[in-house]
């Protein structure tokens, strides 16, 4: 069974490093109400596992008859919005709950128009139903949606907390052999990501790969982007970002690991430290940025 779904918390007592929502979230359990609500930050702080505790601590055993999970990025269209989220939203609960919960994940991914749709029914069918929107870019997010949501940012975790949850699950799957040197190293390369940490140390146990080579394979694409843009091709340091955007990295999250790669490679020193300047900005600038903006930017303002 993979971990990130066999230590996932199931209660809101258990979610860590959210303080500030999970404040909110235990006044709406007891008082069986609550807002539509937007969680938005990097990937693997929680937002999609705190979604489901919060639907499971509001509608209880009624919870499978009235919580619905969508994947706005996979299913991001107008037609999508007007027939089966309208259907759910409009339909009667089922047994004793206050509303519906839907849960739209990867919401950044919905085309503004379906993001349009989606509010009118917000805002029709406001006695039925409830949605938890969740998004690694908030910006992508009209804001005719934001603030018709109570806005929640999930910062990474803290590298201490990341390295102590890990080392407990180490514990009880009896893999004690990692040292806490080794662990850090690895943990800190994933910026605070504890899904994608679990998920790559279990497969890298499972293959028998070591840490160090499963931190050198993590470098590995953010090395392909600076050698596309070394050798001025914009089209392929694009398409790499973009598998990176696709693989579940933010635009942040790409500029820290180029950032990374920057320091430790081999490369003459005025380049490098040019590399660095404009990756900083670029890492400043992210919230506003596309992969195509971020690939032009640095292929432009790096003039290698």
């Amino acid at each position: 069974m993979l971990w990130t779904e066999k230590y996932r918390p199931t209660k809101l007592s258990e979610i860590v490093g959210q303080e500030h929502f999970v404040m909110d979230a235990e006044s709406w359990a007891k008082e069986q109400v609550m807002p539509n609500v937007l969680l938005y930050g990097s990937s693997g702080t929680g937002k999609t596992s705190v979604a489901f505790v919060l639907a499971n601590a509001i509608l209880g055993i009624h919870v499978k008859e009235n919580f619905f999970e969508i994947n706005a990025s996979d299913d991001r269209r107008l037609e999508t919005v007007r027939t089966r989220i309208k259907e759910i939203a409009q339909s009667g609960t089922i047994g004793t709950v206050p509303f519906r919960i839907i849960l739209l994940d990867e919401m950044d991914g919905m085309t503004n128009d379906a993001q349009n749709a989606l509010k009118r029914i917000m805002e029709r069918y406001s006695n039925n139903v409830r949605f938890i929107i969740t998004c690694n870019d908030k910006n992508k997010i009209i804001h005719a949606l934001q603030s018709r949501c109570a806005n929640y940012r999930f910062k990474p975790l803290p590298y201490d907390l990341v390295l102590r949850i890990t080392k407990m699950i180490l514990k009880k799957e009896a893999h004690t052999h990692l040292t806490d040197e080794d662990l850090g190293t690895f943990i800190y390369s994933l910026h605070g990501d504890l899904r994608r940490t679990l998920t790559e140390l279990q497969a890298g146990i499972v293959s028998g790969t070591t840490l160090t080579r499963q931190i050198e394979k993590g470098l590995e694409e953010y090395e392909e982007i600076i050698n596309e843009i070394v050798n001025r091709n914009a089209n392929g340091s694009l398409e790499k970002i973009h598998q990176s955007i696709y693989a579940g990295r933010s635009v942040k999250e790409i500029c820290i690991g180029l950032h990374d790669y920057t320091i430790k490679c081999d490369m003459e020193a005025k380049m490098k430290l040019k590399f660095l300047r404009v990756i900083g900005e670029g890492e400043w600038r992210s919230t506003t940025m596309t992969p195509k903006l971020l690939a032009s930017w640095i292929d432009r303002k790096s003039g290698v």
